[in-house]
């Protein structure tokens, strides 16, 4: 859908203010206060209905020089691409060439996170040369938390010459106390709008011709307390009052809450309209907005231009619009109109109501304005005409307003969508895309509909929409965690869809990708996933792209190449903000973020990633990325020595589970545990697990249970049985691209060729995997082998001639945990090395930057000889012969 099709179909009286009458009172302090703001970000105007605020904000925009763009909010607006399409359209009065990249972003199929759409907005913004307010009527009906974190963020980076004014019945949800704190906020409440007594004199002087006496209007006020609406209404009733009487009944009857009072008397000022007059407002009252042709469509008349008009010069609680193209617009104060619709429920049967509303349909939809076309339809319960009318809707805005195409297709009964296919598959999207992607409820929910378009598209022969119904479907259950059928699902569209389709097919090449990564087949995934990257990234689907650079990234992690992985989780973290579905992605980046992390040994920063990854999960509901997390953070445990405590984070995590998906991985873990807490006797349960061969277990998930197994068989003095189960899996790896899996399948060919006093073979196999494990930046993968480990990088230092690896040995060593080498017998063959102290660091710091001794002894205020010194003890206690050598092992040890 293009640009300018969305704006085409705005409602434009939402974009328009309320045209002031001319017998307003001037309220300067008000207007000096509003001035005031400008200088500030926000303006928020709080009141409740009838204070006269709109008024207020329309008399000071007239008033003033500054452009102004004005949005007229209902509770239509609660979603987000809706909400921020009027907000741009209405921006775009000030200037046509802003918001054209956010008005695009906004009709994509899948909305973009708020900053994305709204950063552009906002550098568009900051080119304007000319103060400027942006008026955002009936806030309160805004509840979406999604807006209101994007009107947030629009604030905080708003430029200095636009400013935003808020009318609301209630304090919005927008952060106040902190923009309080920064005086960046203008407030204006109830008590500054409550009228005193010289502007109700002013006020009743321009609606009573008869002059009123200091009494009456001292009563007036009290009965009001200088509610604007209360002595308008008074002031309506008094008209048709001539004794003290009369005037002293209607006071004592102003008493209880202003609603019924509100009931009351406009019940009184119904009644005392002409009989065509009532008859048009029992007939228009429901309806939010009015022009002239639709109320004579709704009411069968041709007068409407003429009642409209006669209303607004009695001040009959309506007020024109500005006027925009040939039509003129007009609504109903929400007192006055709900007051009339209580009296229409009484008068008019529920019938002829409903015939109303089926006319303002028909009437909307010849005018292209689909919203109201389709709002008026269901209120009507007119079904089949509310079907055929989203159809078209989605056919223009496709599914770029869920939250809206939620609630309209969740007012129409199951059996009347069913036989619509095209209907069914959106609502199934909408579902999918607005609630908990992971939870079963949400798949069986969807389930019905899928089932209706499937079996319509295919008895039509209909293979484009049967593709994507299938790519729809591979989503649905990679979520649920089943991931053979997302494969199916994925290949099957692939064959359907054609190729020029770029959504699709990008959604299930994303699942292909990952099944050739749990497969194994690295550099097959990576090609996949680019492919994929690039038609969603074409497609526009935000969401898409995050999950390619997750995938991506994963990809890298098993390719050794962590640098290029972290700075690809970094870039998901920055760019995942706005949806909240999007902390998930947040979560897996973090989750990604704490293995790199601990692959290099930093277990501070990988057990901070990992309890960030571990809170998203909760905060989500997310159970696949909780369970990954609690893992991890066992793992982490782990390497501190406290298996323990890693034993029972993997039980509570089996406490917990709902989706038996998830319960494999955590058992293989505990039985990795098991092994290194020399428990590897209860295992039995374990190995019946891996043993059932009618399991359908993914390839890298075998080859962990592979590597787990090895270790159970050295532990178990099973060394020949132990080579025997990981023959084939180094050669696997190589080929395929699994970098990290050939280091491992290398470390334990060499514990195994150890164990089995085969030397040769053992030094062999540990020198490759060192070779490519430097090469790498891996640690892990050789410290959590433990002490058989430690013994055999000990074994091998003496006689390496490779200074490199005789350095990454001698670092890893140094890592290990004091209870992994406390077995060691000290010898000459033992690395030793010592602690530096803190001056010793301080220089070692300066020496790796190619600084003389001199020129160190310079910095740190000492002598050179001092520095020589320092020098020598740095060589002996790395065990190094230059500095190119201290460089190398102070990279290995993190000392800078």
């Amino acid at each position: 859908m293009s640009t300018k099709q969305s704006v085409d179909q705005l409602l434009h009286n939402k974009l328009m203010p309320p045209r002031l009458h001319a017998d307003l009172i001037q309220r300067d302090n008000l207007l000096s206060r509003l001035d005031a703001g400008l200088t500030r970000k926000l303006t928020v105007v709080s009141a409740p209905t009838g204070f006269g605020k709109t008024t207020l904000v329309s008399q000071w925009i007239a008033s003033r020089k500054f452009a102004s763009a004005w949005v007229m909010l209902d509770e239509n607006d609660n979603d987000p691409s809706r909400f921020w399409t009027y907000v741009v359209s209405a921006l775009r009065t000030l200037d046509s060439s802003l918001g054209k990249t956010t008005l695009s972003l906004l009709t994509t199929s899948q909305p973009s996170p708020f900053h994305t759409f709204l950063t552009p907005l906002i550098n568009d913004l900051a080119r304007l040369k000319e103060p400027s307010v942006l008026v955002l009527e009936d806030y309160h009906s805004i509840t979406s938390k999604e807006i209101n974190e994007g009107v947030s963020y629009l604030i905080q980076h708003l430029p200095e010459l636009i400013h935003i004014v808020l009318i609301t019945r209630t304090d919005p949800d927008l952060h106040l106390p902190i923009l309080r704190a920064r005086d960046e906020l203008i407030e204006v409440s109830a008590n500054h709008l409550r009228f005193n007594r010289e502007d109700a004199e002013s006020f009743l002087k321009t609606v009573i011709p008869a002059e009123l006496s200091s009494p009456v209007i001292t009563q007036l006020l009290e009965k009001t307390e200088g509610w604007a609406a209360g002595l308008r209404l008074m002031a309506l009733s008094l008209q048709n009052k001539d004794g003290t009487r009369d005037l002293e009944v209607l006071f004592q009857s102003f008493s209880g809450s202003n609603r019924y009072v509100a009931d009351y008397l406009i019940k009184e000022v119904f009644e005392g309209q002409p009989e065509v007059t009532q008859s048009f407002l029992l007939k228009t009252c429901f309806f939010s907005r009015l022009t002239d042709s639709l109320c004579d469509a709704i009411t069968g008349t041709n007068n409407g231009a003429k009642i409209l008009e006669q209303l607004e010069r009695d001040n009959l609680f309506i007020e024109q619009l500005e006027t925009s193209g040939d039509q003129i617009w007009y609504r109903y104060s929400h007192l006055f109109a709900e007051s009339i619709q209580y009296l229409a429920r009484q008068r008019i049967n529920a019938a002829v109501i409903k015939a109303l509303f089926e006319k303002a349909s028909v009437w909307y939809e010849s005018h292209s304005i689909f919203d109201e076309a389709i709002e008026t339809a269901l209120i009507a319960q007119s079904f089949e005409r509310a079907m055929a009318l989203i159809e078209k809707y989605i056919e223009i805005h496709d599914l770029n307003q869920l939250i809206t195409l939620g609630r309209w297709l969740g007012d129409i009964p199951q059996p009347e969508i069913l036989p619509t296919p095209t209907i069914c598959f959106a609502y199934a999207q909408v579902i999918l895309y607005s609630t908990d992607r992971f939870a079963p409820a949400t798949a069986a929910r969807i389930e019905p509909f899928l089932r209706a378009a499937e079996s319509a598209w295919r008895a039509e022969d209909n293979h484009r929409r049967f593709g994507e119904l299938l790519s729809f479907r591979g989503i649905v259950t990679w979520w649920q965690g089943d991931f053979q059928k997302a494969f199916e699902y994925a290949h099957q569209s692939l064959d359907e869809l054609p190729e020029h389709d770029v959504l699709w097919r990008g959604n299930s090449l994303l699942i292909v990708s990952y099944e050739a990564l749990n497969a194994g087949r690295i550099l097959d995934a990576q090609d996949a996933i680019l492919e994929a990257r690039a038609l969603l990234g074409a497609a526009q689907n935000i969401y898409g792209v995050l999950a390619a650079m997750q995938m991506l990234s994963e990809i890298l992690y098993w390719q050794g190449e962590l640098d290029q992985a972290e700075q690809l989780n970094q870039q998901i973290i920055s760019e995942a903000v706005g949806d909240e579905s999007m902390l998930d992605d947040q979560g897996v980046a973090s989750l990604n973020l704490a293995r790199i992390a601990y692959e290099r040994n930093d277990l501070d920063r990988a057990e901070e990633f990992t309890i960030r990854a571990l809170h998203l999960g909760e905060q989500r509901a997310n159970e696949f990325l909780q369970v990954q997390a609690g893992i991890q953070l066992a793992y982490i445990h782990s390497a501190e020595d406290n298996i323990g405590h890693a034993r029972e984070l993997l039980k509570s995590l089996v406490a917990k589970l709902q989706n038996p998906a998830n319960l494999r991985e955590i058992q293989n873990a505990r039985a990795l545990f098991c092994i290194r807490a020399k428990d590897e006797s209860s295992l039995e349960w374990w190995l019946k697990i891996i043993s059932d061969e009618n399991q359908n277990v993914l390839h890298l998930q075998k080859e962990q249970e592979t590597f787990i197994l090895a270790r159970l068989r050295i532990e178990q003095g099973k060394a020949g049985e132990a080579l025997r189960v990981i023959d084939g899996w180094i050669n696997d790896a190589a080929v395929n691209g699994r970098v990290r899996s050939q280091v491992t399948a290398l470390c334990l060919e060499a514990l195994a060729y150890q164990a089995d006093s085969d030397s040769p073979k053992a030094v062999s196999s540990i020198i490759e995997a060192l070779t490519i494990g430097h090469a790498n930046g891996f640690h892990r993968i050789f410290l959590d082998e433990g002490p058989r480990m430690a013994e055999l990088l000990q074994a091998i230092l003496p006689s390496r001639p490779n200074r490199t690896l005789s350095l990454f040995a001698a670092a890893l060593l140094h890592s290990f945990s004091p209870e992994a080498i406390a077995h060691l017998t000290t010898t000459s063959s033992t690395v030793h090395i010592e602690a530096l102290s803190q001056q010793e660091l301080r220089v070692l710091r300066l020496l790796v930057t190619g600084l003389s001794n001199a020129d160190i002894a310079k910095e740190l205020i000492v002598s050179t000889n001092t520095i020589k010194t320092h020098v020598k003890s740095i060589y002996r206690k790395l065990n190094v012969k230059s500095r190119k050598e201290a460089r190398e092992m102070a990279g290995e040890l993190k000392l800078l």
